[in-house]
Formats: C-alpha cells, sequence, structure tokens
C-alpha cells in the first residue's frame, strides 16, 4: 500500500545545508477521510500542521514522539497533532473565530512536546508570531534549540498538492552560499506545486545534482483509538459525570477527534469490570 507521505533528510555536496523534504502523496484523501466536516481550507491547515510535526520528527532523528499544539485567536482555535518515530501521525484542528481573517492570530500559543523512551518529556512554549504555521516554527527552532532555519509549506485546498521543505544552514555557512540559498528560496515561488517533488527539491537547493541523501521514513496517517482505552478513561470520571453522560438514556456516543470512529459506551460499561468488544 503508498504511503500517505514521505519525509527525506539530505545534506547538500558542499556539506553546508541540511534540509528536510516532506512529499504529500495521498495524504490529503486521508485527511478528508477522517475529517469530512472540515472545509478544504481548515483541511489545509491540518495537512500543514502534520507536516510540521514531522518536521520536527525529522529533527530529532526519528527517535522521539512528538507532539505538536497551537492555540490561536484566529479562525482556527486549536492545532493538535502527533508523530511517532515509525512515521505514524494524527491530528485535528477546532474552528475558531469566524470574524477572523487568518488561520492563525495572536494572542496564542506554540507548544511543542518531545516524548523520549527514558528520562522526563521535553516541552517548549512559546508565545505566537505573527504568520502562518511555517513563520511558528522558524521562530520554535530559534528560541528553544537555538538553529536558524528557513521553513517553506504549501497545501492546494482545491487541490490538495501540498509538501514541505526545511533548509538549516550549518554554522560558519559562508556568506556567498547562504546567499545561492536565498535566491533559491526566493525562486521556488514560481515553482508550480505538481513540480516539487523530493528529487526535484533538494536539487533546487543543492543547485544541481550530487546531494547526499541521509534517511527517509514512510508516513501513515493512523490514529491509535481504541474503545478499552476509551472505557477505562471514563471509569475514572465522578459520579457527577457519569449521571451526567447518561441522564437521558442508557448509552453515549463518543467520537475520536483524530479519525472520527464512532465508540457507543453503555452505562454497563463504567461499572464491570470487563470491557466489551
Amino acid at each position: 500500500m503508498k504511503e500517505d507521505a514521505k519525509i527525506s533528510r539530505f545534506m547538500t555536496a558542499d556539506q553546508w545545508i541540511k534540509l528536510d523534504i516532506v512529499e504529500m502523496g495521498p495524504l490529503w484523501d486521508r485527511i478528508r477521510r477522517h475529517h469530512p466536516s472540515y472545509d478544504a481550507t481548515q483541511a489545509a491547515v491540518l495537512a500543514e500542521g502534520l507536516m510540521t510535526t514531522l518536521l520536527l520528527l525529522g529533527r530529532s532523528d526519528f527517535l522521539q514522539r512528538v507532539q505538536l499544539m497551537i492555540k490561536s485567536s484566529g479562525r482556527i482555535k486549536n492545532l493538535i497533532t502527533d508523530a511517532w518515530p515509525d512515521g505514524s501521525i494524527r491530528g485535528f484542528c477546532d474552528a475558531g473565530s469566524p470574524q477572523a481573517s487568518l488561520p492563525f492570530e495572536l494572542p496564542g500559543s506554540i507548544q511543542v512536546m518531545r516524548s523520549q523512551p527514558s528520562g522526563e518529556p521535553y516541552m517548549g512554549l512559546l508565545p505566537l508570531v505573527e504568520g502562518g504555521i511555517d513563520k511558528q516554527l522558524e521562530a520554535y527552532f530559534q528560541q528553544s534549540e537555538q538553529i536558524q532555519t528557513s521553513v517553506h509549506l504549501w497545501c492546494d485546498p482545491l487541490t490538495g498538492l501540498g509538501g514541505a521543505l526545511k533548509v538549516e544552514p550549518l554554522p560558519l555557512c559562508p556568506p556567498t552560499r547562504l546567499a545561492r540559498l536565498i535566491q533559491a528560496l526566493e525562486g521556488l515561488e514560481v515553482v508550480p506545486l505538481e513540480e516539487r517533488t523530493t528529487e526535484f527539491l533538494a536539487a533546487w537547493i543543492n543547485q544541481g545534482e550530487g546531494y547526499q541523501p541521509l534517511t527517509s521514513t514512510d508516513v501513515r496517517y493512523a490514529c491509535r483509538c481504541n474503545r478499552d482505552d476509551l472505557v477505562r478513561i471514563m471509569r475514572g470520571f465522578s459520579s457527577e459525570e457519569k449521571q451526567h453522560l447518561f441522564e437521558t438514556q442508557d448509552h453515549t456516543e463518543v467520537r475520536c477527534d483524530y479519525c472520527a470512529e464512532v465508540f457507543i459506551i453503555r452505562a454497563s460499561d463504567l461499572t464491570t469490570e470487563e470491557v466489551n468488544s
């Protein structure tokens, strides 16, 4: 089965620039299937959020689970996305103010949490800056990880064509090389979205062939919700909360925010030891 997206990491031939590239593939179809209530613009924002989380995952060399949370006063109120080392991703976003002009507006915050197999998870929390998710990620890398990056995200809400590019010039990169990089990034704006393949972007930044592949990971949209875990969580609700859930009928429906699957939970499920299938 074809992957939903792919993230690839490269080093330029001159060893001065690292780049991460996300090619979406059919991820757009997965988003539309799991979030049928989203309009095209909201779906495109989620796609960019998922690609942003993949760029964060690539920064950890695919060794940590990464969660991205953005709170905003714009047309998007909340954006939450997860990525795992095996390339699994999931996410959702809540609609915000219909009067807002942009998806993300101040005030707000961006939070990145990295969970490691051992030790305390790392969490970075910053206020939003003006701009889209790309500008939020650049600010996060600069302030929390002390690296200079240029992040570019795109997703056409009409066609679903999308991708992402992160470039990271290494310390002591010569000014002449930085100038050529800036020129290449500015020129990217005129390149049609359908031509922005992984190979094209790597050669574009490298300014020719000879770039060095570092690693790549296939990506799948995969929610990890299940009924057993949901029931265990709901059993921890207070008596008042349980009474409110079942005050009009003996069951309630719980819809997963990440994949839209609906679970029917009965009052008896929360009082018996064995979870019904």
